[in-house]
Order: C-alpha cells, then sequence, then structure tokens
C-alpha cells in the first residue's frame, strides 16, 4: 500500500471497530424480544440488498462469477451465519464484557490460522503488537484486577463467543480470495444475503425465525446495526482485508473493549481509572506495532 491508501485503510478499520463496540449494547437490547436466528436474518435481508443496489448503481454486474459462488457461500455460513447467531445467542447467556474480552483473541486466531491456509507471516514486531494489545484488552476488561483475570469462568456464551470468532476470522481469510475477482460491495452484498437465506432456512426448519413488532427505541437499535453494524463496518472491514490483509487488519479489534468502556460510563455511570486508561493506551500501542510492523 502506498501511504495514503494505509492511512485511509486504518481510519476506516479504526470506524469500524468503534462502531463494533457500540453494537453489543443494542443486540443485548434486541435479544429480549427477537431470537438471535431472527436478529441475523432481518439485518442481512437489508445489509446484502442495500449493498448489491449499490454496487449496481455503480456499474457493476449483479450476478457474481460462478466460480465465487462456493466461497461467498461458504462466507454467509461462516461470517453471517456462525459469527452473528453464535454471538447474539452468547450475549442472551453471557456479558458484553466477555464478549468484548475474547474478540481480543481473535488477532492471535487470524494470524494462526493465516499462516495455514494463506502462508500469512507477521514479523517479530507485530507479533508483539499482538500480545501488547490483547494485554491492555486484559486490563480494560478487567479494571486491572489480577483475581478478575485469575478466576474468571466462561460459560456457554463465552464458548459461543470463542467459535464466533474462529467463524469470523474463516470469513475474512475467504474474502481475501474472492476479494481477487470481486468488489468489496458485491463481495459483502451477496455473502449476507447468501448468510440470510441460510439463516432464515435453519430457523424454519427450527422454529427460531419469529419476527414481531419493535417499539421505537429497539427499532433504532436494529437500525443501527443494519446501516453502521453492518453496511458501513462490513463494507470497510472487507476494504481493510484487501488493503492490510488478513492479520493487521485483525489487530483492529482490540479497540473494541475501549469503546465498551466509554459505553460503559455514559450509558452505566461506571467510572475509569488510570488502569483503564492505561489499558486503552496499550491496545493503541499494541495496534501501532502490528501495522506498522507488518509482514515478513
Amino acid at each position: 500500500m502506498d501511504e495514503a491508501t494505509k492511512r485511509k485503510t486504518y481510519f476506516l478499520l479504526a470506524a469500524t471497530t468503534i462502531i463494533w463496540g457500540i453494537q453489543p449494547l443494542c443486540i443485548k437490547w434486541l435479544v429480549a424480544v427477537w431470537t438471535p436466528v431472527t436478529i441475523t436474518a432481518m439485518r442481512y435481508y437489508f445489509i446484502g440488498t442495500t449493498l448489491l443496489a449499490l454496487s449496481v448503481y455503480r456499474g457493476e454486474k449483479l450476478l457474481p462469477p460462478r466460480d465465487c459462488l462456493l466461497g461467498l457461500i461458504l462466507m454467509g455460513a461462516t461470517g453471517i451465519g456462525l459469527n452473528n447467531v453464535m454471538q447474539f445467542t452468547g450475549l442472551g447467556i453471557s456479558t458484553v464484557t466477555n464478549c468484548t474480552l475474547i474478540a481480543a483473541a481473535s488477532p492471535a486466531i487470524t494470524a494462526f490460522l493465516a499462516a495455514i491456509f494463506v502462508r500469512e507471516r507477521l514479523s517479530l514486531l507485530a507479533w508483539g503488537g499482538i500480545v501488547l494489545s490483547f494485554a491492555g484488552a486484559l486490563i480494560v476488561i478487567s479494571h486491572g484486577s489480577l483475581e478478575v483475570m485469575r478466576t474468571l469462568s466462561f460459560n456457554e456464551g463465552d464458548i459461543l463467543f470463542l467459535l464466533a470468532q474462529v467463524a469470523w476470522t474463516t470469513y475474512s481469510l475467504i474474502a481475501l480470495k474472492i476479494m481477487r475477482r470481486m468488489s468489496a460491495l458485491q463481495t459483502t452484498g451477496w455473502a449476507g444475503i447468501f448468510g440470510a437465506f441460510i439463516v432464515t432456512g435453519y430457523g424454519l426448519i427450527t422454529g427460531q425465525f419469529a419476527p414481531v413488532m419493535l417499539d421505537a427505541s429497539l427499532w433504532a437499535s436494529f437500525f443501527y446495526t443494519v446501516i453502521f453494524g453492518g453496511i458501513m463496518a462490513m463494507l470497510f472491514w472487507n476494504i481493510g482485508v484487501h488493503n492490510a490483509g488478513a492479520s493487521v487488519t485483525s489487530i483492529f479489534q482490540n479497540i473494541t473493549p475501549v469503546v465498551g468502556m466509554i459505553g460503559g460510563v455514559l450509558c452505566f455511570g461506571e467510572v475509569i481509572g488510570f488502569k483503564e486508561i492505561a489499558g486503552a493506551a496499550s491496545i493503541f500501542a499494541g495496534v501501532y506495532l502490528t501495522t506498522h510492523g507488518g509482514l515478513k
């Protein structure tokens, strides 16, 4: 990447993680009324249709290349179906805190799988950035308490969060290959549509697809997840994967706990102390090291 493209890419990735840091709060409210299957399917019918309409408006062909269909279906099954349903189900069982903590493991998962499947290797400096950023995420989530980290017990929801990160990493690695043939708009749009169909089919078979009317505040939460958490963030993410690679892109997810910390202050009156500020600084330092360390 040239310097201008790098700055633009990193800005888009930072914006994405801020958006995703807020999204679990919206989902936490929505799962009290809609099932995770319903939320996922309804979101991606809107998201996929909008992105494909934008791609056609830009003069791109509507239908994807035939040799990309399998990859798009797998993206829909992993990044849309498995990732969203498992994460949303987990939010109904566990906490937003544990969700953001486990998401901080995503860079290590991504780097490991990228090394296996696409032979992408990070430099020692970049690996140091991952470690530093993950340590910062632990400080933020635990409020600097070793006792909290030592006694943290993972329930079924936490396991789902971890599996959701594996599914998301798989999505990102497939997207890296698909976007050599298709634009980010088309790739994200078709993956969303295929994912919505897959999730709807599963929901109809299991009786979990059951949309009901929402009140005004819940509709606002839903459309935040569609417009910001879906259309904008997924497009930005795929641009990041295309320009910076899967491993470097994934490190930006460690900004999410900082956003969650700020959200806690604004929504629940939580207090930010020195340990939280130190953790946030460590996360941003880790992001800097990884993005400047690059690949071997």
